[in-house]
């Protein structure tokens, strides 16, 4: 037995709902039990190394499943925001234009950011993006890009909502995201067409699958996808309203009477093209041996337009042939291919166990490129088109892994998997063109208000890669893990799972366990948690990215631009600001639910969760100021208004307590109903923040992280997020209505003035898909997300580059209502 009261205050105070009401249920008894036990759901492999079969709710460690018919629903080209429909710890932040958050967009899972995510294909590891995230919620992180395999070939996915590193490995802090391909033969096509309320965000896509019979029992099933969205630029029509053009003895220019002041051309979403394809074999030798492979093979270019460079701006040419009299807003590009190829061989019996070999290549190849641009120190022989850099991530990662069940006399047997892996990762950036970086010397002439003044070197936006800055890296590791689960008596089950890995360069070694136990009273109801602890090594990007951008104050009274730089951790600029070697984060995971199937029908988990996370990677601040800039002068890093390094910055602890319902109700002649009720709630406190560096202290009054990085961990999420739908089927219509609320959060001003920051109020957001089956192969259905038309509030303040608008994050975009058509043809 167990005490089920709490005596005193506890900093694990999520656990308490699920306790609580675990101890209550403990103690009654179900008389529905005696009718037998519930039909099991679909069984999930992911976190079960074992060979015993977990289901949702049997598994002792909390899962979501989400089918292809889901995500192919939800009437949007993106797998990411499809996700984010279903799953209440998984959000998606929208980002307005800034950088690669805005190309490569990246989710939260539990609170913390994509790079505590691991993603996997058919259970092996999905290689990352070579696009960072430098600013926002997932500063530092180049996520695994779930957009880039194709939608028509996911069977189902599976979400484990619990560390997992002693399992997997590196990155597997805040859960495991598992795509699971389809096995099947037959074809399918789905065509979507949808646009905007407001008559922008056009899109398209066009998906087909088609699965073959190889032999007697193979299968080849091929997909193909191809996605087009057009650009939508939400930005306040308040713009700026200073003068914009210069005059050298301040007297008005008549063309002010007449100037567009909506400027701001990244306020929404990029334009993207995408194309991509995959195939997954299944195909077995005989009895005993069975061949596999899956690939995927992905282009894409994303258009996001930049702030507007104001004529008056010390930043912008207006003579000459490439320039921009009333001004410019830059476009940035960003042009990928993604690859990634599987080949392996699985057995059951070798020696009575079962084996799995296999390796996996991924490729993900990023040029950035500008256009509509200029750099200002070439003076009127500037270019209007820029090659920024290449970006390049690799990864070959091979597992040998085995598993049998041994009978030892438990009520059950036990379990055994092991297994070993080698991962091999590289990183490069390859320099850019030599227009977009270099100093042109270009001084403005008498006459040009601003006579005498140097413009800042390199092109807008980001300045490009230089031959001295571009580098290569690489590193190995190796890996073993054994997993154990048994039964000490019927009821209940532990599992224990261990780790050791080891990087040849920079981590070192690394150890993580985990202990999972359940506890089932009866077929009804049982309780579960876990506890564990991981690690998420620094990504080779995180150590030698290296990036010149844009940024944007008033200066002299002028809304204007000027040049920051994100120094490599181990360079000498970011050392000189001291900068130290980055090392893993490290986390303690803490998770206790429970499960309760009442009926075939009806069902209920509820797990609160506490991650305690160290060594926290962060973005530091931007330190800027005169000091900075003649230091960074000083040693090779010219014409720098400030500077930003990644560093192992803070101590975090999220909480938080995931509900998940769901009820099949037969509603005879009027078909049936699916209803589903879900819940995240999650809190992040910064437990500690490192002391400013010593070499920082002595150039000014800086902070390694300000308020602005501190809000963006602890406030910028939203606190809560409901999901509650219904899925009616009736005849040959299937109605699917959902409700999402999306709870409060803030956004802290980077300025001193608190009073600049604001709270951002929750929101109800309506999606309504509507389908009818003409017959057994073609359906025909429309649909709407945000059928209200809701935006987030209007942040308050008019902004001198895009107006009265509505912040720089959402939780459900800034561009409103969107509707759609979807035809689905099977073959």
């Amino acid at each position: 037995m167990f005490n089920c009261q709490t005596r005193r205050a506890t900093p694990y105070r999520p656990l308490l709902l699920p306790l609580s009401i675990a101890c209550g249920l403990a103690s009654f008894n179900l008389e529905a039990a005696e009718n037998g036990s519930p039909t099991l759901d679909t069984v999930v492999v992911t976190g079960n190394r074992g060979a015993t079969e977990r289901t949702v709710t049997t598994s002792p460690t909390p899962i979501d499943v989400v089918t292809g018919e889901q995500l192919r629903a939800v009437g949007k080209p993106s797998l990411l925001e499809a996700l984010s429909k279903f799953i209440p710890s998984f959000n998606l932040p929208d980002r307005a234009g800034w950088d690669a958050s805005g190309v490569v967009r990246s989710a939260t899972l539990r609170g913390l950011t994509a790079s505590h995510v691991l993603v996997l294909v058919n259970g092996k590891r999905r290689h990352t993006s070579a696009t960072l995230n430098i600013n926002g919620i997932n500063s530092g992180a180049a996520p695994s890009d779930l957009d880039l395999i194709p939608v028509a070939s996911i069977d189902h996915i599976e979400v484990l909502r619990d560390g997992a590193a002693a399992q997997y490995g590196s990155d597997a802090i805040s859960g495991v995201i598992n795509i699971i391909l389809k096995q099947t033969t037959g074809g399918s096509s789905d065509t979507t067409l949808g646009q905007g309320y407001d008559g922008k965000r056009g899109t398209a896509q066009e998906a087909l699958n088609y699965g073959f019979q190889i032999g007697e029992a193979g299968v080849l099933n091929v997909s193909f996808d191809t996605r087009y969205q057009e650009r939508d630029n939400k930005a306040g029509s308040n713009g700026y309203t200073s003068h914009y053009y210069p005059q050298a003895d301040g007297s008005p220019d008549p063309r002010e009477a007449d100037a567009s002041h909506h400027t701001y051309k990244g306020y929404g979403l990029p334009r993207s093209q995408l194309a991509d394809v995959g195939y997954n074999l299944d195909l077995p030798l005989n009895d005993a041996v069975t061949l596999y492979s899956f690939s995927t093979l992905a282009t894409r270019e994303n258009n996001d337009g930049q702030n507007f460079r104001l004529p008056n701006g010390r930043n912008t040419i207006t003579t000459g042939p490439n320039g921009y009299p009333d001004g410019y807003s830059p476009y940035w590009l960003v042009n990928e291919t993604d690859f990634q190829s599987a080949f392996g061989a699985k057995g059951e019996d070798f020696g009575g166990w079962a084996w799995d070999l296999s390796s996996t290549y991924g490729r993900n190849y990023a040029k950035q490129r500008t256009y509509n641009n200029q750099n200002p120190s070439l003076g009127e022989n500037t270019p209007n088109k820029f090659t920024s850099g290449i970006y390049i991530a690799d990864q070959l990662t091979s597992n040998l892994d085995l598993k049998n069940s041994y009978e030892i006399g438990l009520a059950k047997p036990l379990d055994v998997a092991f297994g070993f892996e080698h991962r091999r990762e590289s990183y490069e950036t390859r320099a850019g063109s030599e227009a977009s970086y270099i100093d042109g010397g270009y001084v403005f002439p008498v006459g040009h208000p601003r006579a005498g003044e140097r413009p800042d070197p390199g092109a807008q936006v980001t300045n490009g890669i230089t031959p001295e800055d571009a580098q290569k890296v690489s590193r190995n590791s190796v890996a073993s893990y054994i997993d154990l689960g048994f039964y000490p008596v019927e009821q209940w089950y532990l599992g224990v799972a261990a780790r050791y890995e080891h990087y040849n360069e920079g981590v070192g070694g690394t150890r993580s366990g985990k202990l999972s136990t359940r506890y089932e009273f009866n077929p009804m109801f049982s309780v579960r948690g876990t506890l564990s602890n991981g690690f998420r090594a620094p990504s080779l990007a995180n150590q030698i990215f290296t990036a010149r951008s844009t940024g944007f104050d008033t200066i002299n009274g002028v809304y204007q631009s000027y040049n920051y730089v994100i120094l490599p951790v181990d360079s000498a600029g970011a050392q000189a600001l001291g900068a130290e070697s980055l090392k893993p984060e490290r986390s303690t995971n803490f998770s206790l639910g429970f499960a309760l199937t009442p009926s075939e029908d009806l069902s209920l988990t509820v797990d609160g969760y506490v991650i305690n996370l160290r060594d926290r990677l962060v973005l530091s601040e931007r330190f800027q100021g005169p000091g900075v800039a003649a230091l960074l002068d000083s040693i090779g890093v010219p014409a720098t208004a400030g500077a930003q390094y990644f560093t192992n910055g803070a101590n975090t602890r999220t909480s938080g307590v995931d509900v998940v319902g769901n009820y099949r109700q037969n509603l005879d002649r009027y078909g049936s109903v699916r209803w589903t009720a879900a819940l995240n709630y999650n809190h992040t406190k910064i437990l500690s923040v490192n002391d400013t560096p010593s070499q920082l202290s002595a150039l000014g009054d800086f902070q390694l992280l300000g308020r602005q990085s501190r809000a963006l961990i602890t406030k910028t999420s939203p606190s809560s997020k409901m999901i509650f739908s219904a899925d009616w089927a009736i005849n040959d219509f299937d109605v699917n209505l959902r409700l999402t609320r999306y709870g409060t959060y803030t956004e802290v001003n980077s300025s001193s003035d608190p009073s600049l920051d604001r709270e951002y109020s929750a929101k109800w957001i309506t999606d309504l898909d509507v389908a009818y089956a003409i017959d057994k192969q073609l359906t025909v259905a429309v649909g709407a997300q945000n059928l209200f038309d809701k935006y987030p509030d209007h942040i308050g303040v008019s902004n001198s580059s895009f107006g009265d608008n509505w912040g720089s994050y959402s939780p459900f975009g800034f561009t409103g209502g969107y509707y759609y058509t979807r035809l689905q043809y099977a073959f």
